[in-house]
């Protein structure tokens, strides 16, 4: 009787056992993932602020090589450019209480 009892608490030892570890490393997988997701949006973020960088300073040049008069030109043009586009912008008082939804009738 005893052996027996003492097979049985064994078995069911090494199940919790079993189960312990799959449980556990269940969970280390998934921080492992986390973590690299974490480091995979970190070194995108890096890419992007690189490029960001690079584009401010590739714009800067560009103007920088350019005479005076063609400096104003740019200017004239950004400046057209920017009133077409802002033509049709609803102003900040009408953004600001512009209904978000429609009402609940």
């Amino acid at each position: 009787m005893r052996s027996m009892l003492r097979s049985l608490l064994h078995r069911v030892f090494r199940i919790l056992l079993i189960t312990m570890l799959a449980v556990t490393s269940g969970a280390a997988q998934q921080h492992k993932m986390s973590v690299a997701a974490r480091k995979k949006e970190k070194v995108e973020r890096s890419y992007k602020k690189a490029y960001a960088k690079a584009r401010k300073r590739t714009i800067k040049h560009r103007r920088e090589i350019q005479t005076d008069v063609t400096k104003e030109r740019m200017d004239a043009a950004d400046r057209r450019a920017s009133t077409n586009n802002n033509q049709n912008d609803p102003t900040l008082i009408e953004r600001y209480f512009k209904r978000k939804r429609p009402r609940k009738r």
